[in-house]
């Protein structure tokens, strides 16, 4: 009888529970709306019944579930240790004769009971109603996969919030803490990352920013619960989590001062890791956000220091309770000088990450690319950007040591460019860089004139037959063949697979196309390929046959073209027909040869001609020549 007194008093159970209670209850009637009776009101409607039909509860109501879930347990902590935050109640609660560890423990096994106690009696209610369902949309092991996760996590957020309030006198900053503790590892790492491409150059920041960064947020993971199967590793670690908070809350409820409810942060220890975490977090968002709007290193500084400096005075006033706090300026001076001193060390590369490159004979394979996407997603079936051959690894390597060599460049005409190395001892180097296209142009194009690079950037190229294609499409604008006699697929596929080997990096650095060639597998995948103007070969297969005049405009559909000298060079988009009316012609083509000539040299992007297309179906296109480009007779 003693202990049963000793662990358990009646009076505060009661207590606790009038005060919060009604969470137990709104969570019910919550979770009553969004599955038993939303299932019932939907059980007529088959084309629901069917989509539902997945077993996943997360997906019934899901808006409902997850509001409640995301919600109501940080709630719960802060009305349930509401307490702690006011003078007077923390004065009475720990004059009672009741051990501090005791009173703790009550508060957090109610608090339990009030968020399983709603999730079980549902669960208990999916289960009664599962035979009066006119299909079956789920099991008794899905409703003990929605139950277990669903208390997990609400424990999870409910842990998280108590221990933040172990740390907070305020109910205000506790609920923004427990909000923070859950995306702060992913928030910081997002911020690093995205500052550390202006001191780092070559930093590879997108590789970094992966998807994978949302298994470190607890809200958008269990957002994917819908669609995803549930891992019980995953509600392993909730379980973990959620017991090291609840030790953690427990020894720092033990040391908590009772004189300090109301403070923002209780422990005087703490208070310069809050003014200087919440400092830093500021200026890392000014920063990015003044480097991402400018892109100059001057408005990245700008920014680190304006925001760095509203952000100290923000948390003093936090820590203070008042404005008057500018008299505290010391502290942040030092904080300038130690944050200017890291700066320095990236920006001198002392620890040279700007100038590493492996040695050519350490590489396995690179990458060469201008985007990280295939060097994650290396798909052997999709286009990928890997190279094994030696001198297109000698290409990359060379291409990477100029860069490394000359980092200032023009600002203007520049394209992105990815290079990495996959390693013999298994390590993974990856930079990115911001070069002039014709520096680019000048190491790409002996890689793209390789077989390798073909055959990675055509997936055609690595087929052997074509026995899983169903049909070939050839179009432009309103025009398009189809080919699905299976004689014609073989014909024409080695006809452009011939193309492509032949293709040459010139050909591909104006704009000139006729639209796609869209190749159509089974299981309703497709490729598409860009039908160029220069694919000759494509072309005299087409006329051969008779469908060049049903793949693409011809002269036999313009009635004619207007030629105008571009002299003020205003770009080929801003141009319409307008313009073109009334401006005066530089030659008007009627003869149906020249007409051809000129839709066969006609680009998007030049600005040197403007072609004004007259089709006779009166439709007005508008196209451009360079001057480099453009037909003989043209003036």
């Amino acid at each position: 009888m003693p202990l049963k007194t000793f662990l358990f008093n009646r009076g505060i159970f009661t207590q606790i529970v009038r005060n919060v209670g009604w969470v137990s209850l709104i969570y019910f009637i919550g979770l009553l709306f969004a599955l038993p009776i939303h299932i019932f009101m939907m059980s007529e409607n088959k084309d629901w019944l069917m989509h539902h039909q997945t077993g996943r509860i997360f997906d019934i109501g899901s808006v409902i579930q997850f509001s409640l879930m995301f919600t109501l347990p940080i709630l719960l902590a802060i009305f349930l240790f509401r307490y702690m935050q006011v003078k007077l109640s923390a004065d009475y609660m720990h004059s009672l004769p009741i051990k501090r560890e005791v009173l703790f423990l009550q508060h957090i096994v109610v608090g339990m009971i009030i968020l399983i106690v709603p999730v079980a009696v549902i669960a208990v209610c999916l289960i009664m109603m599962k035979p009066f369902l006119p299909i079956s949309l789920y099991s008794f092991k899905h409703v003990a996969i929605w139950f277990v996760s669903t208390v997990s996590m609400n424990l999870l957020l409910f842990s998280g919030a108590v221990f933040v309030g172990m740390l907070t006198g305020m109910s205000i900053l506790q609920g923004m803490f427990a909000y923070i503790l859950f995306f702060f590892p992913a928030g910081i790492f997002i911020l690093l990352i995205f500052n550390l491409k202006y001191f780092l150059y070559g930093f590879a920041y997108e590789y970094y920013l992966s998807s994978s960064l949302n298994e470190m947020i607890p809200f958008i993971q269990a957002l994917n619960w819908e669609t995803e199967q549930i891992q019980p590793l995953e509600i392993l670690i909730y379980t973990v989590l959620t017991f090291m908070f609840y030790g953690l809350s427990i020894w720092l409820y033990k040391k908590r001062h009772i004189e300090m409810a109301t403070d923002a942060i209780v422990f005087r220890p703490l208070r310069p890791v809050f003014t200087y975490g919440f400092t830093f977090c500021v200026m890392l968002v000014g920063g990015a956000y003044f480097g991402q709007m400018q892109q100059k290193m001057s408005w990245v500084i700008f920014g680190y220091v304006s925001s760095s400096l509203f952000g100290y005075i923000i948390a003093r006033m936090i820590l203070a309770k008042t404005w008057r706090v500018f008299s505290r300026w010391k502290e942040y001076v030092g904080y300038v000088v130690f944050m200017s001193i890291v700066g320095l060390l990236f920006t001198f590369d002392v620890f040279g990450y700007k100038t590493y490159q492996p040695s050519l004979n350490e590489i396995e394979r690179a990458y060469f690319g201008d985007h990280i996407y295939f060097f994650e997603n290396d798909e052997i079936d999709e286009e990928n950007a890997f190279y094994y051959e030696k001198e297109n690894i000698r290409n990359i390597y060379l291409f990477h040591q100029h860069l490394i060599e000359q980092r200032t460049y023009p600002v203007n005409d520049r394209r992105n460019v990815v290079i990495g190395y996959d390693l013999k001892n298994g390590e993974r180097i990856v930079r990115e860089y911001t070069v002039p296209t014709n520096l680019y142009n000048q190491f790409y194009k002996p890689i793209f004139n390789s077989i390798e690079f073909k055959k990675n950037h055509y997936p055609i190229l690595r087929k052997t037959n074509f026995k899983d294609v169903l049909q070939i499409r050839i179009g432009s604008e309103d025009k398009i063949v189809r080919l699905q006699d299976r004689a014609d697929i073989e014909s024409f596929l080695a006809v452009l697979q011939q193309q492509l080997l032949h293709e040459t990096f010139d050909e591909t650095t104006i704009n000139r196309s006729w639209g796609t060639i869209s190749i159509l597998y089974e299981k309703y995948e497709e490729q598409g390929i860009e039908w160029r103007k220069s694919y000759h070969l494509v072309e005299q297969w087409l006329q051969d046959r008779g469908l060049l005049q049903q793949a693409r405009v011809t002269a036999d559909d313009i009635a004619e073209i207007k030629i105008i000298k571009n002299t003020k060079q205003v770009p080929w988009y801003d141009w319409t027909p307008e313009m073109i009316e009334r401006e005066k012609a530089t030659m008007v083509v009627h003869d149906k040869v020249k007409i051809e000539q000129c839709l066969q040299m006609a680009a998007w992007g030049e600005e040197d001609y403007i072609l004004g297309i007259y089709y006779k179906n009166g439709r007005i296109d508008i196209q451009a020549f360079s001057k480099d480009f453009v037909p003989p007779f043209v003036h």
